[in-house]
C-alpha cells in the first residue's frame, strides 16, 4: 500500500478504501455466483494468520485480535477457491465453513480434509449427496538437526515431511487423487502475493475488518481474473464453468461499482421506508 500511494501521489485511506470496496464486493459477488457446481474432487484446508498481534504475546484474548485461520475450500480439477471463512480454528467455525461449502456443490463428490477431528464431525454432517465419499490425509513431518550446517548457539528445528498418509473415513474415495496439496498449493500463491499472509514481517493485519475485504480481494482476483498455468491459460472460474472469459480489473472496478450503487438504493429506499414517505 505504501508503494501504490507514492506511485499514484494518493492518501493511504483512499488506498485502504478501495481495497475495502472491492474486497466487500467480490465477497458478494462470489456469494452470490459459486452456487450449483458440479465438482468431483474438493480439499479443505487452513490457513494461519493473525490480526493485530500474535496471540502468545497477548495479555488477554480480544474478540477481533490475535491467531485467525482462513479456511477454505478448493476444486482439485479447476482449482477455483468457492468456499472460505476467516474465523478461529475451532469447531464452531469449522461447522459454518463446512455447510456452506456443502450447500455449493450438486451431485456427488469426493471431499479430502486433514485429519482434525471437527472435520470428522460436520463433513458427514453436511455432505449428504448421494456418492459422496471423504478421505483425510496427513502429513507426516520428521524434526531433525544438523549441527555442521547452522551455527551451534542458533535454535534451528527443521521440519521435513517424510510421508503422507490417506486413510477412507467414509465411502470409497480414490486414495490417488484424494489430496490437500492444492490448497496448500494455493496458500503458497496467498503468501507469496498477500503481503498480509507473510510470516515475520510487518505487513499482518491491524484490523480484521480489512483483513477480512484484502483477503477477498486476492481470493477474487485469483479465481476470476489471474490466468493458471495448468489450465491452459484459463481463470479457475473459467475452468469451473462459472464464467466465460477472464476478467480484467477493469472488470473488479466496474462491478464494485455496481455494487456500491446497488448497497445505496438499498439503503437510500431503507431509510425512506423507515421513515414513512
Amino acid at each position: 500500500m505504501a508503494s501504490i500511494t507514492r506511485m499514484f501521489s494518493v492518501g493511504k485511506h483512499s488506498v485502504a478504501r478501495v481495497v475495502a470496496e472491492s474486497g466487500e464486493a467480490l465477497a458478494d459477488y462470489m456469494d452470490k455466483t459459486f452456487r450449483d457446481l458440479p465438482l468431483e474432487r474438493v480439499g479443505f484446508d487452513e490457513c494461519w494468520q493473525y490480526v493485530g498481534a500474535h496471540g502468545i504475546r497477548m495479555a488477554k484474548r480480544e474478540m477481533d485480535k490475535g491467531d485467525f485461520w482462513l479456511w477454505a475450500g478448493i476444486d482439485s480439477d479447476s482449482k477455483l477457491v468457492f468456499s472460505f471463512r476467516i474465523g478461529r480454528r475451532d469447531r464452531f467455525v469449522c461447522e459454518e465453513f463446512v455447510k456452506d461449502a456443502a450447500s455449493r456443490i450438486v451431485g456427488a463428490v469426493q471431499v479430502t480434509s486433514d485429519n482434525w477431528k471437527a472435520y470428522h464431525r460436520h463433513i458427514p454432517e453436511y455432505f449428504t449427496q448421494n456418492g459422496m465419499s471423504y478421505a483425510t490425509e496427513e502429513k507426516i513431518h520428521r524434526e531433525y538437526f544438523d549441527a555442521s550446517a547452522f551455527p551451534v548457539n542458533r535454535r534451528q528445528g527443521i521440519k521435513k515431511i517424510v510421508t503422507a498418509e490417506r486413510e477412507a473415513k467414509i465411502g470409497h474415495p480414490d486414495l490417488r487423487t484424494a489430496t490437500t496439496s492444492y490448497m496448500e498449493r494455493f496458500w503458497l500463491s496467498l503468501r507469496q502475493e498477500l503481503k498480509r499472509y507473510q510470516r515475520l514481517g510487518l505487513g499482518f493485519s491491524k484490523d480484521l475488518g480489512m483483513h477480512k475485504a484484502a483477503t477477498a480481494l486476492a481470493i477474487g482476483t485469483y479465481n476470476l481474473v489471474r490466468k493458471h498455468s495448468s489450465l491452459d491459460g484459463q481463470t479457475p472460474a473459467q475452468a469451473a464453468g462459472v464464467e466465460e472469459r477472464r476478467w480484467t480489473m477493469v472488470d473488479v472496478v466496474n462491478m464494485t461499482d455496481a455494487y456500491l450503487k446497488t448497497k445505496e438504493d438499498a439503503a437510500f429506499e431503507a431509510a425512506f421506508a423507515e421513515a414513512g414517505l
